[in-house]
């Protein structure tokens, strides 16, 4: 069995020979017109890996490494509930990225598309927009809204994105997400306004694709989004995921 040190080893070379395909990847999706700010975004990753294949997690130091110094980590660690260093995830907050040592393409290409679409627009108090959900600090918490909406478009995004990677010469082994039981609800929606889309995850102005869908459509829009996904969250928890499409 491999060790953490040389699962590292091997995830963190295969990233870094594949970065110039992925950088590319993403330029071919969101246009050459965004080049310099995809490169300079890609050019600097923070990562903590994690070991996808470990089930019994009681020792979590040993399940996660990383480039990163100690005191970073720890850092880290102090601020969020480990969980969040035990599934793949982009942090915003502190711009990090966990990824599966497995080096799972999806997951990989879903949270970097995160990271591109993130856009700090306020520290105090915090605020951020990322593609379509907009995170205000609150009475000492985080509001986000339009969370799932987000997810779902990412997810439409990131297969695009891996298509293009095909394109590339890259084999990808393609994961199934959650966020795909949504894409019957935003099929129609992603479609329509997908330049616009792109242009807010790139830049940052959400009011341009507001001002596109026309302001009531889009309150309306979100609002039945938030309903539905609510609803969907409970029924794949309680495992009966498939049945709820019929049922929203």
């Amino acid at each position: 069995m491999a060790t953490l040190q040389g699962k590292f080893i091997h995830a963190n070379e295969t990233l870094n020979n594949e970065l110039n395909y992925i950088m590319q990847a993403y330029i071919n999706f969101y246009g050459e017109d965004y080049k310099d700010y995809i490169s300079s975004i890609l050019k600097n990753l923070k990562i903590i890996w994690y070991d996808d294949t470990v089930q019994n997690k009681e020792n979590f130091r040993d399940t996660i490494i990383s480039s990163l110094s100690e005191n970073t980590i720890n850092e880290c660690l102090k601020k969020y509930n480990q969980k969040c260093f035990s599934q793949s995830a982009y942090i915003d907050e502190i711009d990090v990225l966990v990824l599966p040592l497995s080096y799972d393409r999806t997951h990989i290409i879903h949270e970097i598309n995160h990271k591109i679409s993130c856009h700090i627009t306020s520290l105090k108090p915090l605020q951020i927009i990322s593609g379509v959900c907009v995170n205000i600090e609150k009475d000492g918490g985080i509001v986000s809204e339009n969370s799932d909406l987000n997810e779902a478009i990412n997810q439409k995004m990131t297969l695009e994105i891996l298509d293009e990677l095909k394109k590339l010469g890259l084999k990808i082994k393609y994961t199934p997400s959650w966020q795909e039981e949504i894409f019957p609800l935003i099929n129609l929606f992603y479609e329509l306004f997908k330049d616009s889309l792109k242009k807010v995850y790139i830049t940052g102005d959400i009011d341009s694709l507001i001002k596109d869908v026309g302001i009531e459509n889009y309150h309306k829009y979100s609002q039945m989004m938030f309903l539905k996904c609510f609803k969907l969250r409970r029924m794949i928890e309680r495992g009966k995921k498939q049945f709820c499409l019929m049922m929203i």
